[in-house]
C-alpha cells in the first residue's frame, strides 16, 4: 500500500507537469516558475512534501506554486490506494489506475484551460480497448459498443446544445472523451454514465445560477462532469444498476 501511495504522489507530479505544458503545445519539460520561468529546485519537483515542509515558494520570485499540484498529487494517491484495496495488484487496478491518471489529466486541463486535447484522448481510447482484453468488468465487444454509443449521443447532445444556446457550450473534445468513457464502461454501462454527468452537471449549474455564482453567459466545463460519472460508473456501475432496477 505504501509503495502504491507513493506511486500515486509520483504520477500526480508528472499529470501537473503534462497539465500545464500539453496545453501550451510544448513538450514535457522539468518543472518551473510559470510567473519568472526559473528552474524549479529537485526538491519541489513533487509539490506535496514541498507544501509540507513548507518551502513552496519559488526561490527566484517567491511565487507559491499553485495548490492544484499538491491537490492532484494527494488526489490520485487516495484514488491509487482505494483501486488497490478494491482490486489488488492486478490487471484490472492497473488500468483501472491508468483510466483514472488520464481523468485527472483532462480535468485539469478542461477545469483551467477548457481544453480537451486530441493528444490525450485518441491514445487514452486505444488504452482502453486494449484494456477490456486484460480485465474481466467488460467485454471487447461491450468496450467498442460503449465507445460508439458515448460518441454518438454525446455528438446529439452537443449539436442539439448548440442550435439552442450557441456554439460553445461543449465541444469536440468533450465527445471524445464520452467515447473514452464508453470504451472503459461498456455498453450498457454508458448510458449511466452519462446519465450520472448530466445530472450531476444540471444540479451544480443550476446551483451556481441560482447562487449567482455563474450567469447563462459564463461557460462552464463540462468534462468534469463526465469523468466523475465515468468514473463512478466504472466501479459502481453494475452495483447502481442492480439498485436502480430493484427500487
Amino acid at each position: 500500500m505504501v509503495i502504491v501511495l507513493l506511486l500515486g504522489i509520483l504520477v500526480g507530479a508528472v499529470v501537473n507537469r503534462l497539465g500545464s505544458d500539453l496545453p501550451a503545445r510544448r513538450r514535457p519539460r522539468l518543472p518551473e516558475c510559470p510567473y519568472c520561468g526559473h528552474r524549479r529546485p529537485w526538491y519541489q519537483w513533487i509539490a506535496l512534501p514541498a507544501y509540507l515542509v513548507h518551502r513552496q515558494q519559488c526561490p527566484s520570485c517567491g511565487a507559491l506554486i499553485s495548490i492544484r499540484h499538491p491537490l492532484v498529487e494527494l488526489g490520485l494517491a487516495f484514488l491509487f490506494g482505494f483501486l488497490y484495496r478494491r482490486y489488488g495488484l492486478t490487471a484490472q487496478f492497473i488500468f483501472f489506475a491508468l483510466y483514472t491518471t488520464v481523468f485527472m489529466l483532462i480535468a485539469v486541463t478542461d477545469i483551467e484551460r477548457r481544453l480537451i486535447l486530441n493528444v490525450v484522448t485518441i491514445p487514452a481510447m486505444a488504452l482502453a480497448i486494449v484494456g477490456s482484453f486484460f480485465t474481466d468488468h467488460i467485454s471487447w465487444k461491450s468496450a467498442l459498443l460503449g465507445g460508439v454509443a458515448g460518441y454518438v449521443i454525446l455528438m446529439a447532445i452537443v449539436l442539439l446544445g448548440n442550435w439552442l444556446v450557441g456554439p460553445g457550450a461543449m465541444g469536440g473534445g468533450d465527445v471524445k472523451l464520452a467515447a473514452f468513457i464508453g470504451l472503459v464502461t461498456g455498453f450498457p454501462l454508458v448510458l449511466e454514465a452519462l446519465l450520472l454527468a448530466i445530472l450531476g452537471g444540471g444540479l451544480v449549474s443550476l446551483f451556481l445560477l441560482l447562487t449567482r455564482l455563474r450567469s447563462l453567459r459564463d461557460p462552464i466545463p463540462y468534462g468534469p462532469f463526465l469523468i466523475v460519472g465515468g468514473w463512478v460508473t466504472m466501479i459502481w456501475g453494475m452495483e447502481i444498476a442492480r439498485w436502480f432496477f430493484h427500487q
